[in-house]
């Protein structure tokens, strides 16, 4: 839920070269021509080499940009930056459009350089003198960026105090706005501004501030531009307010899920027998009375996995059922299983498909199962799970009633916990909402996380006669992990690991077990004995249980499908010019 909710309210950078806009600070001095003097400065950061940077600033038909500078800084270093079109470094191009003036600056850029570039240039009737009102309408910060611009300042300055000074600010609602008329400044910031949204500033004062202007309109504008104004903030207080609700409301509802997890958890009643885990256990030295397969199947309470089919195997190939050779393919070692018993066939569906699909007949290879990419395999692979599980039920080692209940238990617990989830999040996008509720909620959240696995604790699947297998595996798989801590020959000798082989494969030990026999056994391994022969049961690259495995993962396709006044920040556009501009990297 975490990661889908990121992707939808992250906005992808657009830009071919990665990069940062770390800092923006815009200054613009207001002239009594109606003129502004304006000052750019870009902070970037690149994760890439790049050949450069550019500017777009969009203008209306009668606006001219004039008296241009460009300089950079990088470090403690500033210089400036000369226009040519040479495409030298530290070089600038500026040309003129319809739509306004592009500024490409050509700065050789390696992974990892941060540095500022300076633009300063004047917009000539950037003012419109009204009848009644001076006004400027200027989107400031344009939209047509390639990526979001972090750490936002605009400082708007006029010569002198601006009696009735009024702006307004139109962009993301949680920007800030602050109007000086004694200081006759204009300050917004924003922590971050989406590339495609920008900034607007609609400020009206008298239009004795801009007496030498001579872009003039002869009508009145100012209740105009406060009507339009009044009706932006109160559409943007609406969903200021609309938001802070829907905060609301997503924390309250994230507690009430959290509280119903908590208040569940410890009214539900144990059910089922617990076995040991296998830290609690003795060593067990005694080989098992169940099959390796269902030894896993016990150890994990799961279905038994692709490793508990290769010690399948192994066990038949000890059974003397079928033959495991080593083949060579192109210099890698692979795998031929041959049939010996030909019972096996009509035992196990996935047997007699592996024999007769994969290979001719007789015989199949590692080499040609990786091959197969069958949905037939992993279908035939997912039947022999379920019956592996149900012989294991029917056996009367687990108790399916409890097991369904635990299933419905966990999965109504993750349920509620990703709608707690999402409200928490919903709530933090909406950047609305009580900090306190929000902390409270985000607590709740972590109760009851550990009180979903307190309980799923309380409900154990296994009978008491389960609970007693378990345990003597456990106690097995014990022994096993801790080989190497006494003799080898305290628990049989070389025939009986050969028995012993295939349940350290289904329980994952095999490899620390190979290890100790050969070092035990040195003298009596043979290796014309593919059983003992070290590539067979070694968990390394070209060993059998590794090789079959990744193989057999690859042929049934499991690794893919496993598992009224001065105001705020508005919405809207009060439709000043420079709508349009951005920048990017090249």
């Amino acid at each position: 839920m975490l990661v889908t909710l990121t992707i939808i309210f992250t906005k992808p950078a657009l830009a071919d070269v990665d990069y940062n806009i770390t800092n923006v600070d815009v200054t613009a001095h207001v002239n009594a021509n109606g003129s502004l003097l304006m000052e750019r400065r870009i902070t970037y950061k690149f994760d890439d080499d790049a050949h450069g940077v550019f500017y777009q600033q969009n203008l209306t038909d009668n606006q001219e940009l004039k008296n241009q500078q460009v300089r950079v800084i990088s470090g403690k270093n500033s210089q400036p930056v000369v226009q040519s079109d040479s495409h030298a470094n530290n070089t600038y191009e500026l040309s003129h459009s319809d739509h306004g003036y592009r500024f490409k600056v050509w700065h050789n850029v390696t992974d990892g350089d941060k540095f500022t570039i300076i633009y300063t240039y004047e917009i000539t009737n950037a003012i419109i003198n009204w009848k009644d009102t001076a006004e400027l309408n200027f989107k400031i910060i344009g939209d047509g960026w390639d990526t979001d611009l972090d750490n936002v300042r605009v400082g708007i300055f006029f010569p002198s105090s601006v009696k009735d000074l009024k702006a307004w600010a139109h962009g993301d609602l949680s920007g800030q706005i602050t109007v000086n008329p004694e200081k006759g400044s204009i300050i917004m910031t924003a922590a971050n501004v989406s590339g495609n949204e920008g900034i607007e500033v609609h400020s009206l004062f008298p239009t004795a501030v801009t007496s030498q202007n001579k872009n003039i309109r002869d009508q009145n504008h100012k209740k105009y531009v406060l009507n339009q104004e009044a009706k932006f903030a109160h559409e943007a207080n609406e969903r200021r307010q609309r938001s802070r609700m829907l905060g609301l409301g997503a924390l309250v509802l994230s507690g009430l899920f959290s509280l119903s997890i908590i208040i569940r958890s410890f009214t539900l009643k144990k059910s089922g027998v617990k076995p040991k885990k296998e830290k609690q256990l003795p060593r067990n030295y005694d080989v098992p009375t169940v099959s390796p397969v269902m030894a896993e199947i016990l150890d994990l309470d799961d279905k038994p996995s692709s490793r508990s089919l290769t010690a399948y195997l192994m066990e038949l190939a000890v059974k003397k059922r079928i033959e495991i050779e080593p083949i060579k393919v192109r210099r890698k070692t692979y795998y031929k299983i041959s049939l010996i018993d030909k019972d096996l066939m009509g035992e196990v569906p996935l047997m007699r498909y592996l024999f007769n699909k994969v290979g001719d007949g007789k015989s199949f290879s590692t080499y040609e199962l990786k091959k197969q990419r069958s949905s037939k395999l992993s279908k035939l692979f997912a039947n022999w799970q379920k019956k592996e599980k149900q012989a294991a039920i029917n056996a009367g080692f687990f108790d399916k009633k409890v097991e369904h209940k635990k299933e419905t238990n966990l999965v109504l617990m993750i349920i509620l916990l990703v709608l707690s989830g999402a409200g928490i999040i919903a709530a933090f996008f909406s950047s609305e909402g009580t900090a306190g509720l929000f902390i409270v909620a985000t607590i709740m959240l972590g109760l009851a996380i550990l009180a979903t696995i307190y309980s799923n604790k309380k409900l154990s699947p296994y009978t008491a006669k389960g609970a007693e297998s378990t345990n003597q595996v456990r106690g097995f798989k014990k022994m096993l992990d801790e080989i190497g801590n006494f003799k080898m020959r305290e628990v049989g000798e070389l025939p009986l690991w050969e028995e012993i082989m295939p349940y350290a494969v289904a329980l994952g030990v095999s490899k620390k077990v190979l290890k100790q026999l050969k070092i035990e056994f040195a003298d009596e391994i043979d290796d014309t004995n593919i059983l003992f022969w070290g590539p067979f049961y070694s968990l390394g690259r070209d060993g059998f249980a590794n090789n079959f495995n990744s193989s057999f993962n690859l042929g049934a396709n499991l690794n893919s499908s496993a598992s009224g006044g001065s105001g705020g920040f508005s919405g809207g556009s009060s439709g000043g010019f420079g709508g349009g501009s951005g920048g990017g990297a090249f």
